[in-house]
């Protein structure tokens, strides 16, 4: 009955608005989104009902949509919707309530005080659609536990005013992060350093405070639990620990490190007792920098070493007596020879001791001292030989020798290491490194065996060349490189030019006659340095470019000679009667086996009252050892003397040999 009556209600309100709309000679406006006066819903819209959250917690508030088109376009705006509820109450009122449209949304808010499923149901004209929100019952939520943190004891209760000291705080409730603070009444409270933490136990060392000799000092000691967080709490325990500043003497057990540069700086531990601030600590009469007091242990800066020097002799090496001295008790404790100042740098040890010429050996050097920049060399004769540094660190360097050239193969180079830090000048000479000559040596000649005429060249690889001109010797023959190849590996290449003017020895042949036979010769390599000179023996084989036997030569005489007498033509008629001839000899005196001689052809010239000059025979050939006769027959021209020249032409020469005679 109540729904009808809101539903005629608004139905009576429509027609009203109409009837103004009408009376104003216009057509309806839409009212104001969310407000004014509802328009008549149209039929047959569609409505689209959703909730915020369909399981909502009792007593929160859920939204509930009710989205409203007709023909797939919003509503206009205004549009009356109806929503009602089974339970809770809808926008904070009743349970029913009448909305509008906005761009065809309208909303309200629904709350239940209780669990259990609500219905809520939208109407439009004549279209309804439900949606249901079930609310769930809120959880009940413990109590937060109890973290409030407390302190039960202290241990101990007493310490020196110079901290330093472990105490032990029991209590409950200490979530970390945790701060501890001793609070003397200051201006504000000295933190302690915290050690460890557990629920129920911090261990803390005291904080250093500032007391006179023989005073004490009571403090509050304060906990911060969860400190620096928005759950951060407090607790104090008053007056809870006492520092007591008794009269100590110092008393030094040892120090470390017990040595360092004479340029100072280095930082130094002195252990013991009784150390009690202010403190003054002396390296002989310098005074050391103290950097950290605590009752068994001070840190210092060493002095440089000049200052330690009562007469300001400048820089010392050696020992000093370490003095510590606790000031407002005026109690103080010596070491002798506590401290040893060495130079600034200092070489320990360098090893290997050596490598080869070569290069490439890896030399640990350790010290103290070494700063990079710093320079590495081998300091020689030759003048410094620099290293390859690897690797730098205050006490050791790392480097690799370099290939050094050689000049004298008699003895090795050698010299002391020496480390020069570049920025400050720094340098100290370590011990010696010696560079092991590799003397060069001849490995291979290629070929070992040539003919002369044929090859020209021969390749011969050194190992272990050294440096400066070079030149080679190939028996007695010096020869110098046409080009010379570094072959990566210690060795090198050089191609030589063969000499062409070898002197070969000779031997008889079997079968007579003789051969030059070949040359077995020495090739040596002969550098600037003639101690680095190498030998191979017979190491190259030169043949003649004729290996085959020579047979003796022919050797030519004449019976008469040539220049001599000249042979006579006895009984000898003029007018073309021959009565009488000359006979020369011809003969090849080479020994036995040796060359025949050939006589090639014989004339007759500078003939004088000669008519014909007839030889026979013409030519010849004569073995060695043999002789062969030669008529030459004269025609006088007319009675009277006549002569003429018998020229012989041969393989082994010509010669010449005259005849003469009386004709009658």
């Amino acid at each position: 009955m109540k729904r009808f009556r809101e539903r005629k209600s608004w139905i009576v309100l429509i027609a009203v608005l109409l009837l103004f709309a009408a009376c104003k000679g216009e057509s309806p406006t839409a009212p104001p989104p969310g407000g004014g006066n509802p328009l008549p819903p149209p039929t047959g819209v569609n409505v689209v009902v959703t909730t915020s959250n369909a399981n909502p917690l009792v007593d929160s508030t859920v939204t509930i949509t009710a989205t409203v088109t007709n023909n797939g376009q919003p509503v206009p705006n205004g549009t009356a919707v109806e929503f009602s509820t089974s339970a809770g109450t809808l926008d904070g009122g009743g349970t029913s309530v009448l909305k509008t449209t906005t761009n065809g949304v309208a909303t309200v808010t629904l709350t239940s005080g209780s669990a259990g499923l609500v219905r809520v149901t939208v109407t439009v004209n004549n279209v309804t659609r439900t949606t249901d929100v079930t609310f769930v019952a809120r959880p009940v939520t413990p109590p937060p536990p109890n973290t409030t943190p407390s302190i039960t004891s202290v241990s101990p209760t007493i310490g020196r005013p110079q901290g330093g000291e472990v105490i032990r705080i029991t209590g409950t409730n200490f979530n970390a992060p945790v701060r501890v603070l001793f609070d003397t009444g200051g201006a504000t409270a000295v933190e302690a350093s915290v050690q460890s933490v557990s629920a129920t136990l911090i261990e803390v060392i005291t904080p250093p405070v500032n007391i006179a000799v023989g005073q004490q000092l009571t403090a509050d000691i304060i906990v911060l639990t969860q400190a620096g967080s928005a759950g951060e709490q407090r607790v104090e325990a008053s007056a809870a620990f006492t520092f007591r500043n008794e009269i100590l003497t110092p008393r030094i057990s040892t120090i470390s490190p017990n040595s360092g540069p004479v340029t100072g700086g280095t930082r130094v531990t002195i252990f013991g007792d009784g150390f009690q601030e202010p403190v003054q600590v002396l390296f002989n009469t310098a005074e050391a920098k103290v950097l950290n007091v605590l009752y068994d242990r001070i840190s210092v800066e060493t002095p440089a070493g000049r200052d330690t020097d009562p007469n300001g002799q400048g820089p010392i090496t050696g020992p000093v007596t370490v003095v510590v001295r606790n000031i407002n008790s005026q109690t103080e404790d010596s070491m002798g020879a506590g401290f040893h100042y060495k130079a600034a740098m200092q070489i320990i040890a360098a090893g290997p001791g050596g490598g080869s010429t070569a290069g490439g050996t890896r030399v640990t050097i350790e010290g103290i001292g070494f700063v990079s920049p710093l320079v590495v060399v081998v300091r020689t004769d030759q003048g410094d030989i620099g290293l390859t540094q690897i690797s730098v660190t205050g006490t050791k360097i790392v480097a690799i020798t370099p290939a050094i050239a050689v000049t004298d193969c008699g003895q090795d180079i050698q010299g002391p290491i020496v480390v020069t830090n570049i920025d400050n000048g720094d340098s100290a000479d370590g011990p010696t490194f010696v560079f092991d000559v590799l003397e060069p040596a001849i490995i291979a000649i290629n070929p070992s065996t040539v003919t002369q005429g044929v090859e020209t060249s021969i390749a011969v690889t050194v190992a272990n060349p050294v440096g400066g001109a070079t030149r080679f010797r190939i028996g007695t023959k010096t020869v110098f490189p046409i080009s010379a190849v570094d072959n990566g590996n210690g060795t090198t290449t050089f191609t030589l030019p063969l000499p062409t003017n070898f002197v070969f020895q000779t031997e008889d042949c079997p079968t007579g006659g003789s051969r030059l036979t070949p040359l077995n010769l020495d090739v040596v390599y002969a550098p600037a340095a003639e101690s680095c000179e190498d030998t191979v023996e017979e190491a190259l084989t030169v043949n003649p470019a004729d290996p085959s036997c020579v047979l003796p030569p022919a050797v030519l005489t004449t019976t008469p000679a040539s220049g001599g007498a000249c042979a006579q033509v006895p009984n000898t008629v003029a007018a073309g009667v021959v009565t009488g001839n000359a006979t020369i000899t011809v003969t090849n005196s080479a020994p036995a086996g040796g060359q025949s001689l050939t006589v090639t052809s014989v004339t007759a010239t500078n003939s004088v009252n000669t008519t014909t000059v007839n030889i026979s025979p013409a030519s010849a050939t004569i073995a060695a050892g043999a002789s062969r006769n030669f008529t030459v027959t004269v025609d006088p021209a007319a009675p009277g003397p006549f002569s003429s020249d018998i020229n012989f032409f041969t393989t082994a020469g010509d010669t010449t040999v005259c005849v003469e005679g009386n004709g009658t």
